[in-house]
């Protein structure tokens, strides 16, 4: 087994994206969390780069559980690619991200050429924030401190968009909007 990646890299998005092209047979993705923050920046605080998965569904088809389910069993957590490269895809659903409903108006699209066209649509890094604010477990919350200090998050912009989350994963308005003033208090330097 090869060492554990301890913060994914670029390539390493791009080979999985492509891993999960020619074992689905899809050649459009769209990829949610850390993965798409990661794909989408051009600088990124190594410490927002800490994961060992993206998390990818297929776009435009009708059965995405039964292609994520593919893509777990691949090359998922704990498969042979896994083992072998020390990151892996997680198959997830079109909803399992709280996503603002307008946010592919901001979505950026990556896209890989060779050996094959793959692209991948990547959420803008304030909306891939607003779903971990819903979320709100530990790491998201340790995440989301480290976006808010770094700059490349903005709590404003979440706020903005905080109403525009039409999912029945996501917490009340009233709940998200709770979580973002902690967040807000969370990162304000002592004694201030």
């Amino acid at each position: 087994m090869s060492g554990r990646a301890t913060r994914l890299r670029k390539q390493d998005i791009a080979h999985l994206l492509r891993s999960a092209a020619a074992i689905t047979r899809c050649s459009a993705f769209v990829m949610v969390g850390t993965g798409a923050v990661i794909a989408r920046g051009k600088t990124i605080p190594l410490d927002l780069m800490r994961t060992r998965e993206i998390d990818i569904y297929a776009l435009g088809i009708d059965d995405v559980d039964e292609v994520s389910t593919l893509i777990d069993g691949t090359i998922g957590e704990g498969s042979q690619f896994d083992e072998a490269f020390g990151y892996y895809a997680h198959g997830v659903g079109e909803r399992t991200a709280c996503l603002p409903e307008d946010w592919r108006t901001r979505a950026t699209e990556l896209r890989l050429q060779a050996p094959a066209r793959v692209t991948c649509l990547c959420p803008e890094t304030n909306d891939i924030a607003l779903a971990k604010a819903c979320a709100w477990r530990e790491k998201d919350r340790a995440w989301l401190r480290s976006a808010l200090l770094s700059g490349i998050i903005s709590l404003d912009v979440m706020s903005d968009r905080a109403a525009l989350i039409d999912n029945p994963n996501a917490p009340p308005e009233a709940e998200l909007r709770r979580r973002l003033a902690t967040l807000r208090s969370s990162a304000l330097p002592a004694g201030a």
